[in-house]
């Protein structure tokens, strides 16, 4: 599947795809598919059992409709089927790739790039992101504690349906560190809910267990019989006072033992429980607003049993959020589980299979699976379509890109960016003209289709703007770099080895701060080189700061100019000359050695990031890009 699916993509592209994308521009928007080889699926082995035989069909069938339902994208899909006692089913895991050698085949295939994905299943009998109560399970009933709809952090799932999607609202769904949907026999889970007294009476009754416990442990670690006497004794007057607390909070809680317990610790043992002076129901104010609290179930000892048979007590599909924020990869496997997984046939296949007898699975909503998969297939071809107006407004221009080819809200066409967190998108700004390219943070951008390397003598003009009336000392900035070096494979800039880099790190100001010590708009122009020339008491570059007063919550827009000849870098705000690399000092304040560029610099990679310190309020734009050779 997947060798079948990366192939017909890449020959839609074309070669120029090789030539003028980076490698991990092409992963983040192909769709990869699951990988053929099983290595993380070679746990189940062949048995004759009828019971184990069906459960194995079973996991085959979790197999079978989820691939039918998603097919990876920016990753490469992996299955491993389980088969346990009481539970059962697949735990996939979508796994980045790179085309970097050591994760490739010798066929030139992808291979999963080591700890680096992210988990999903499709179980029966399963409680995700569940607890187990280990002193008080091993016989019969199974406790646990259920953190509750809401906790973990919020803030990750805000925006989140509460009740996942429409598409699983008839039935139970579960969000705590994960998303979780459940299918059970009339919609109805075989949890009971532990009341106070029962837990307080389990409790006790375990104490034998694990005094017992505590003995063999004894014995296995002390020979003679003095050390074992004393190490019982101590044990012994250990588990006096665990009891002494049960009993202390039976007595607290005799009018409530017949309440569900919700107990403090996620995690309950003994001793976190028992031990000194802490109250094991107490949940203090701040807990129950965060949803710091932990109800305790129980599956009945009778349900139990029937999870080791073949037939499913319930099913439980669980998955992490994600939005657009957090990549196509987790995105489009989020959005594929939510909308497109067939939960009604999967409910009645193995609770009510007089209404799918003899019908196949496919997936729900099929027609809109198709059109999100074809488009991640186009999106590459389309964004190598050069931009009309690079070519029709400067037309000698050696670069030129005003996004006006962009849709408000879209991607950048022919600009590389890593699609998670807050990434790039074509804007526009209110009382400024034409389109900008509103830059993410923490996900650098770069023109695809720039030609390397850039000419010797050459000018680069950019407009940047940020949002105005911020109250802050600084509102947007952004840093503009050019590196000598190749950028990596996937469009990281590098920096080891020889050669040479200029950063251009401009920061909006308040105008308030304009007469106090306090203004922090800026220009810092920085030139390093390996080897270098320019080195002070081990500090190695030279540099220029200029108080950039042109930029500020008021004067909401700059037009900068950087300009190389003959190895002198020079930059001007609005046209004005501000700063020269013959003026530039070194680390210390002593005056350049060499005081511009090595001879011949070329450079091979420009990258522009957001670097504006309340990113999550201001924004900062770029457009107007142009080079032109001098």
């Amino acid at each position: 599947m997947k060798k079948i699916v990366f192939t017909l993509l890449f020959t839609s592209i074309g070669a120029i795809a090789f030539a003028q994308l980076t490698a991990e521009q092409r992963i983040q928007d192909s769709v990869i598919g699951w990988w053929s080889n099983n290595k993380f699926d070679n746990s189940l082995k062949p048995t004759t059992d009828p019971v184990q035989k069906k459960r194995i069909d079973i996991t085959n069938l979790f197999v079978e409709w989820m691939k039918k339902t998603y097919t990876p994208v920016g990753g490469l899909g992996t299955v491993t089927r389980q088969n346990f006692s009481v539970r059962y089913g697949v735990y996939f895991m979508v796994w980045n790739v790179t085309f970097s050698k050591e994760y490739l085949d010798e066929k030139g295939h992808f291979k999963p790039i080591d700890e680096e994905n992210t988990p999903f299943g499709i179980t029966a009998n399963n409680i995700p992101a569940s607890y187990a109560v280990k002193f008080l399970n091993g016989s019969g009933n199974y406790y646990f504690t259920w953190p509750p709809d809401g906790y973990f952090d919020w803030e990750m799932h805000k925006g989140a349906d509460p009740r996942i999607h429409p598409n699983v609202y008839k039935y139970i769904t579960h969000i705590n560190e994960l998303h979780s949907v459940f299918l059970a026999p009339n919609n109805k889970l075989p949890f009971v809910a532990v009341t106070m007294g029962e837990y307080l009476d389990a409790s006790e009754a375990s104490l034998d267990k694990e005094l017992q416990n505590k003995k063999e442990q004894i014995n296995s670690q002390w020979s003679d019989t003095k050390s074992r006497e004393d190490a019982y004794q101590y044990q012994q007057k250990e588990f006096d006072r665990y009891r002494n607390a049960i009993h202390k909070w039976k007595e607290k809680y005799k009018d409530r033992l017949n309440e569900p317990a919700v107990l403090h610790n996620m995690q309950p043992t003994i001793i976190s429980d028992f031990f000194g002076d802490m109250d094991p129901f107490a949940i203090s104010d701040i807990e129950k607003s965060r949803k710091q609290y932990f109800p305790l179930y129980k599956v009945p000892a009778d349900v139990m049993e029937k999870c080791k048979t073949a037939q499913p007590q319930w099913i439980s599909v669980w998955f992490r959020y994600n939005t657009k924020e957090n990549g196509n990869q987790l995105y489009e496997m989020y959005t594929a589980i939510t909308q497109n997984l067939n939960y009604d046939y999967i409910y009645n296949y193995f609770f009510d299979p007089e209404k799918v007898k003899g019908v196949a699975y496919k997936p729900a909503n099929e027609e809109q699976l198709k059109a999100r998969l074809d488009g991640y297939r186009k999106k590459n071809a389309i964004a190598l379509k050069p931009a009309a107006s690079a070519s029709s407004r400067y037309p000698d221009a050696f670069f030129f890109d005003d996004f006006s080819s962009g849709t408000e809200g879209g991607d950048p066409s022919n600009w590389y960016f890593k699609r998670f967190g807050k990434h790039a998108t074509v804007s526009t700004i209110k009382n400024q003209e034409g389109k900008w390219l509103k830059l993410g943070y923490g996900t650098p951008v770069n023109p695809s289709l720039l030609k390397k390397p850039l000419p010797e003598n050459f000018t680069l003009e950019y407009d940047m703007a940020t949002d105005g009336g911020f109250s802050s000392r600084t509102g947007g900035a952004a840093t503009l770099s050019l590196n000598t070096r190749n950028a990596t494979t996937d469009g990281v800039e590098t920096s080891g080895g020889n050669g040479t880099t200029i950063t251009v790190k401009i920061a909006s100001g308040n105008e308030a701060d304009y007469d106090n010590n306090n203004y922090r708009g800026e220009l810092s122009v920085k030139i390093n080189s390996a080897p270098s020339a320019n080195t002070q008491n081990g500090q190695e570059g030279i540099s220029y700061e200029y108080p950039l007063r042109e930029f500020t919550n008021k004067k909401t827009s700059v037009h900068v100019t950087l300009k190389v000849k003959a190895g002198v870098v020079t930059i001007l705000i609005n046209d004005k000359k501000v700063a020269a690399s013959t003026d530039f000092k070194m680390g210390y304040g002593d005056k350049c050695v060499t005081c511009g560029l090595p001879a011949a610099t070329k450079f091979n990679f420009i990258n522009w990031t957001n670097t504006t310190t309340d990113a999550d309020n201001i924004n900062v734009y770029i457009s107007n890009v142009k080079i032109t050779t001098q």
